[in-house]
């Protein structure tokens, strides 16, 4: 088994720079071991260079190995509410496909079935995600843990503070995640959460409001 190579801040060990890099020195015309190590960002010394080599090659034989065992099995109950936990918590659908050796579409079939609120690419403020409908309500109870279209993130629902002409319910909400705060929106920017739970998915957020 390949030896796990500590990785300093400037270097570039990412397994897609560490590939590209076996390729150019698997080419017909390889670059230089000394050219790889400038790659990599790495000091020259070949013995820590064939270690990152052999440990990429180790990580993505197991990681192939793993996806055609898991080729064409339908979703099992624990995959289905780890992808949806990952997915809510900020993870890409790239990334939670890669540690659970499944295809990106396979992912973005959970996501779908299930009525996840989709993140926005953008997260742009001013035009938030289309929620489906499946999620959409004008009521939410106090304390409930809904998806904020808008912040992008789960949020939990502190009080309904006005109804507004042409906007309906309008709820204070404090956000979760990285950027938390208070906001107020609109209902048809909230998600509801509840079928989500019901699977088994944790929703981060429990507990009381910020003082």
């Amino acid at each position: 088994m390949a030896r796990r190579v500590k990785v300093k801040e400037s270097e570039k060990l990412d397994d897609n720079n560490v590939k590209y890099v076996t390729e150019l020195l698997e080419s017909d015309k390889p670059i230089t071991k000394k050219e790889a190590c400038g790659i990599l960002r790495i000091s020259y010394n070949t013995t820590r260079l064939g270690n990152i080599i052999a440990g990429y090659k180790e990580r993505a034989a197991t990681e192939a190995r793993l996806r055609a065992k898991n080729r064409g099995k339908a979703a099992t109950d624990n995959e289905i509410v780890r992808a949806i936990e990952e997915y809510l918590n900020g993870d890409s659908i790239s990334e939670i496909a890669k540690f659970m050796y499944r295809s990106s579409s396979f992912i973005k079939g959970i996501i779908k079935k299930h009525n996840v609120p989709v993140r926005s690419t953008s997260s742009d403020y001013f035009s938030p995600e289309l929620l489906p409908d499946e999620v959409l309500s004008e009521d939410f109870k106090p304390g409930e843990l809904v998806w904020s279209a808008r912040y992008n993130t789960t949020a939990r629902v502190d009080k309904l503070v006005q109804i507004q002409e042409g906007h309906g319910n309008v709820y204070r909400i404090w956000t979760l995640g990285k950027n938390q705060r208070y906001a107020a929106q609109p209902w048809y920017e909230l998600g509801k959460l509840e079928h989500l739970q019901n699977l088994g998915v944790k929703l981060h957020g429990q507990g009381s409001f910020p003082n």
